[in-house]
């Protein structure tokens, strides 16, 4: 805590001169801000596969083929492959592609990438390519006939390097899947029947798991069945490539408790022995809808059911559990309650030799023995978690003797890498700082660490460093304009809610700030924030003299609207005191979760003078099963996970017509601009509308723009994204200024 706020203290100064001369960020400098992707990273850590990006080159979408199983979305993207050593950078391919996939063989000498494109009939076309490291060159994989790789397929090696498994659909296929998307969509008539087990577009999510699985030679692209047709979810080769295991997707009807619910059944086949059968390991009665973790020789899996953990290898009839439950007590039949002393447990990952498993719950983080299932507690968490540490395992070392964390401090930011020796259950930093780590890779043997790294202000670039972090190396140097533009500094804040629990947000001071100053404040809200990391809208924001602050809130099933109130108001009451914020200039916005946070703030407080609703909802009842493209995903987002409402409809109506901003729309003051796509299959544009419609009638300031071709991010094209943000920016001009 003393650092955090030591940290703020030292950024309410005046910014030195020099940031004066910087030239401001613009709405058109957010479209050229280059962010990276890590495709992958080969095993001796000597290269590594990326991809970067520009929303300049990426701001269109045909939102209206949302759902179509033919349909793959565009992507500009450029291919990197960097040798770690030296940081030399190729570019494969002399153009921007739609990167599907990429993957390194075993020994590092070969990459395969998957493009993707569309034909002049809306289907999709895919090529396949391998880069050859020494030689940095690129040869076209010849793929023929009407099969051709699956633009969801995997690139799995052959240990030797001989062949890729990889899935393949047909023209035929692509093209029976976009006429029945377009049936669908066109009619003229279209019928909706409960007598159908899945509901239609959930059905048309599953069509392109429809597809064979082939062994391809990557020099002369011939291919040999490894799997005939089936509804393939997934799949992994053995390490060392004598069978592939196998999640066939074997769901009778649409699951509502799970978004996009998939029932697998495990098998397996032995390529090259086309007589013999898949081999079932694991009905999919079993694993439900888990998906589990596999040790590294591809032949023990793990998964949690309801907290217990159970393992089961591909030779095994049948699971065993390593977190056995207690017994119920003496006559209970089935105990409402978890029993005492029960835990629920997560499953997170094997060690190499595939012996032990690492397993997690809100208890701490143990390792289980698989053989006997004894069970050892390696690091103890608080009861109260906002007191623990970040924690995310990257990896075991490669002699199961420590594990390899990312860790960040609860209350400040003192992050990086830290290792957890299992014997003495100490922990080691590696690295720690307050630098942002994200996308951390390790090489195989754990010697080579590949990430990205920023200063939390300014956009990451890729980095790599020894397994001791005494080497460290930058690799690439994605925006060098960026240094000359002004971008505001941050700072992580903490205040409390109206109950007093410790909350904390991301403070972006503006630009050429001031102490004792203060200035017109946006809060833009959402769940919890805590790291910080570049952030376009808020720099462009800044530059105008304005402060943002991303603020957090403690979430309640079935009172998730005091949450906002309870959080965002007294963040609020923060900044006022702390100077930086002007009490009578205080906007709000949000987008999609945060836009339907934003909308209910205004219906319980006037304190915000300017709101901004982008893409969210308004009416929880009309919303409710309002999601044809996407199943069951507005209903399941009420009853069970984001929206918390805790139940259904039918049981709690209250709760519903509480959490719906438009029945007390007469309550709101504040001028609210709300803008919509109106080809959103999320959160659909009608919400827009229905508070605009609302707040109009009732004689309230109300606007909404709507951008016909866009989806849940609105702006569909390169002008619209500039004209999104300056609108924005106009709206908090008018009524904060």
């Amino acid at each position: 805590m003393r650092i955090a706020a030591l940290l703020v203290a030292g950024l309410l100064g005046v910014v030195p001169a020099a940031a004066q001369t910087l030239a401001p960020f613009t709405a058109e400098d957010m479209l050229d801000v280059t962010t990276l992707a890590i495709l992958d990273l080969s095993e001796d850590g000597q290269w590594v596969a990326a991809t970067t990006r520009r929303l300049r080159d990426n701001a269109t979408t045909d939102h209206r083929r949302f759902g179509d199983p033919s349909y793959v979305a565009p992507a500009s993207l450029e291919p990197l492959v960097i040798h770690t050593a030296t940081g030399e950078s190729r570019r494969p391919f002399a153009a921007r592609l739609n990167i599907r996939q990429a993957a390194f063989s075993r020994d590092g000498r070969r990459l395969a990438i998957l493009t993707a494109t569309e034909d002049a009939d809306g289907l999709p076309r895919t090529s396949l390519h391998v880069w050859d490291t020494a030689r940095k060159a690129l040869a076209a994989v010849p793929v023929t006939g009407d099969a051709q790789v699956s633009a969801g397929s995997d690139l799995v090696w052959r240990p030797d390097g001989s062949a890729l498994l990889v899935t393949m659909r047909t023209l035929a296929q692509e093209r029976a899947a976009r006429a029945a998307f377009l049936a669908q969509v066109d009619g003229p008539v279209v019928v909706h029947t409960s007598e159908d087990p899945f509901l239609e577009w959930d059905g048309f999510r599953r069509e392109d798991r429809i597809r064979t699985l082939v062994a391809l030679d990557p020099v002369t692209g011939r291919t040999t069945g490894v799997l005939p047709e089936t509804r393939l979810t997934s799949y992994r080769l053995a390490r060392d490539g004598s069978f592939v295991a196998y999640l066939e997707d074997a769901t009778g009807k649409t699951d509502y408790d799970v978004i996009f619910g998939t029932h697998n059944a495990v098998k397996r086949i032995v390529p090259g022995t086309p007589q013999a059968a898949p081999r079932t390991v694991a009905p999919a009665t079993t694993l439900k809808t888990a998906t589990p973790q596999w040790s590294d020789d591809g032949r023990v899996m793990a998964w949690a059911e309801k907290g217990e953990v159970f393992v089961q290898g591909v030779d095994d009839d049948a699971p065993r559990s390593l977190t056995p439950k207690p017994a119920a007590p003496e006559g209970a039949t089935q105990a409402a309650e978890p029993v005492d002393g029960a835990e629920s447990f997560a499953v997170s990952a094997f060690s190499r030799d595939g012996a032990r498993l690492l397993v997690t719950s809100a208890k701490g983080w143990y390792v289980v023995t698989v053989a006997t299932a004894a069970r050892e507690l390696v690091l103890p968490l608080e009861k109260e978690a906002a007191r623990n540490p970040r924690l995310t395992l990257l990896d075991w070392t490669p002699d199961g003797q420590a594990l390899l964390i990312q860790h960040g401090e609860p209350d400040r930011w003192e992050r990086g890498i830290v290792r957890l020796d299992l014997a003495t259950k100490q922990m080691t930093p590696i690295v720690k700082d307050t630098q942002l780590y994200s996308t951390i890779r390790l090489s195989r043997d754990a010697g080579t660490i590949v990430f990205q790294r920023s200063d939390g202000d300014r956009p990451a670039d890729l980095y790599v460093a020894d397994a001791g972090f005494t080497d460290v190396r930058k690799l690439t140097d994605l925006n060098p304009w960026i240094a000359g533009r002004a971008l505001p500094a941050s700072a992580l804040v903490s205040y409390r809610d109206v109950d007093g629990t410790v909350l904390y947000g991301i403070l972006r001071y503006p630009v050429n700030y001031t102490k004792g100053q203060a200035y017109p404040t946006v809060f833009e809200v959402y769940e919890t924030f805590f790291d910080n990391g570049f952030n376009a809208r808020a720099a462009f924001l800044a530059n105008h003299g304005y402060a943002v602050f991303h603020p957090s809130v403690n979430l309640v099933v079935g009172r998730p609207g005091e949450s906002w109130v309870k959080g965002v108001t007294t963040a609020a009451n923060r900044l006022i005191d702390m100077g930086v914020a002007d009490p009578d200039r205080l906007g709000v916005q949000g987008t999609s979760y945060g836009g339907y946070a934003t909308v209910l703030l205004l219906a319980e407080t006037e304190r915000f003078k300017a709101a901004i609703n982008i893409s969210g909802k308004v009416n929880m009842v009309s919303f409710y099963t309002d999601s044809p493209r996407l199943g069951v995903r507005n209903t399941h987002a009420a009853e069970k996970s984001q929206d918390r409402i805790g139940g259904t409809l039918w049981e709690y109506p209250e709760r519903y017509l509480a959490h719906s901003a438009i029945m007390r729309a007469d309550r709101i003051t504040t001028p609210l601009l709300n803008i919509s796509g109106d080809q959103d299959p999320n959160v659909p544009a009608s919400q827009s509308r229905e508070i605009y419609y609302a707040l109009r009638r009732l004689g309230k300031t109300v606007e909404w723009v709507r951008y016909v071709n866009g989806g849940h991010r609105p702006p569909n094209a390169v002008e619209e994204s500039v004209d999104f943000e300056r609108r924005m920016l106009a709206w908090y001009e008018k009524y904060l200024k």
